[in-house]
């Protein structure tokens, strides 16, 4: 019976932790993970993506990790449906579950659901396709940040499709887009408990400067070398992937590459942790035993 079913969910920054405290509850309540992650979720994507390694997959069962072609379109109401179906199979032999991962949004649409969008023209989408390829980016972070200062605070500005997906609806509807994201939220049969894992920003960079490092160490360029085909595809257009296909081209030296990936990713982890402070119900915690804590008070 689907009851007094709990989900216990993980955010955070990227290279905080967020996988191996989601490993260590897991052997704890004897159950399984759900990845929510908007890139590990993709095949051909492994080091760059920061994918738990062998072991770690190996020690509990992982899900929505590996499973999608690159060249698949994957999106927050995928992952929503998908998830839902996985949960509702661990739900019939287990009381808890825990979903970890960075993507807010794809946390956001697992235990609330998602809101009703409306309807673009295709004109619209076009127009703005074709400036962006014409002027660059900087005219959509504009859009934005004057129409919708809120969503500008969180969105991922060097995304050029999100950036289109939001101003294409400022344009469409003359209200921001982050009007349309404040909906009743989907009622779920499960209750969720909430924790954010953070350090502080010395701490954060760090971490972010050795998992950069090791990615190479471990064979990211190579990895980045065989995908260079498929560098147009949407799955790649990320953090990490972008700056070395733009070194591979010649834009930056090596060395210059990795340290604008540790700058980028760690912007990025802010903007993260601005997704997260939105939410009231996250517990903010620095480890593992603090969620215990809380889960067992």
């Amino acid at each position: 019976m689907l009851k007094n079913k709990q989900l216990i969910v993980i955010g955070g920054p990227t290279a905080i932790g967020k996988t191996a405290a989601a490993i260590t509850l897991a052997k704890k309540y004897n159950t399984e993970i759900i990845s929510a992650d908007s890139r590990q979720v993709y095949r051909q994507l492994n080091i760059g993506v920061g994918r738990p390694d062998t072991e770690q997959l190996n020690t509990v069962s992982h899900h929505l990790i590996a499973t999608i072609d690159i060249e698949q379109h994957y999106h927050a109401s995928n992952f929503e449906q998908d998830a839902l179906d996985i949960l509702k199979n661990i739900y019939q032999h287990k009381n808890k579950a825990i979903v970890c991962g960075g993507t807010g949004l794809y946390i956001q649409a697992l235990c609330d659901g998602l809101d009703d969008m409306p309807k673009v023209d295709f004109e619209i989408r076009s127009t703005l396709n074709k400036r962006f390829e014409e002027e660059g980016i900087s005219f959509l972070q504009q859009i934005v940040k004057e129409n919708d200062p809120e969503l500008f605070k969180t969105i991922d500005i060097l995304n050029h499709k999100r950036l289109i997906r939001a101003a294409e609806i400022i344009i469409q509807t003359r209200k921001p887009y982050s009007y349309f994201r404040k909906g009743r939220k989907s009622n779920r049969y499960f209750s969720s408990k909430f924790f954010c894992l953070y350090n502080t920003k010395d701490v954060i960079k760090k971490n972010i400067t050795i998992r950069v490092h090791k990615m190479f160490e471990s064979g990211w360029l190579d990895e980045c070398i065989q995908l260079y085909p498929l560098r147009h595809l949407k799955a790649l257009q990320t953090v990490g992937y972008k700056e070395i296909f733009q070194h591979l081209d010649g834009a930056y030296t090596y060395d210059e590459t990795i340290e604008l990936i540790i700058t980028r990713t760690y912007q990025y982890a802010k903007r993260q942790l601005t997704w997260f402070k939105r939410d009231d119900r996250y517990h903010w915690v620095k480890n593992v035993e603090e969620i215990e804590n809380i889960l067992e008070a």
